[in-house]
C-alpha cells in the first residue's frame, strides 16, 4: 500500500478563512486522498453547504 493511503490529515469542517475554529469539534480526521478528493469535488464549502447544495440538486430532479 502506498504511502498516501497512510498519512492521516485534519480537515476543517468550517473553514479557518471562513471563522472555523482549531478545535477538535470542527476537525475531522481523513485519509490524505480522501482529503484530495474532498477537496477536488467541494472545493472548500462546509457540511452544511455541501447538504444544501445536494437537497437543491435532488429538488431540481424531481421536477424533471
Amino acid at each position: 500500500m502506498g504511502k498516501r493511503h497512510r498519512i492521516i490529515t485534519r480537515h476543517h469542517n468550517k473553514n479557518r478563512c471562513k471563522g472555523g475554529t482549531k478545535e477538535e469539534k470542527n476537525i475531522i480526521h481523513l485519509k490524505q486522498w480522501k482529503h484530495q478528493y474532498w477537496h477536488a469535488l467541494f472545493k472548500n464549502k462546509t457540511f452544511g453547504e455541501i447538504g444544501r447544495l445536494l437537497l437543491r440538486v435532488e429538488k431540481m430532479k424531481r421536477r424533471i
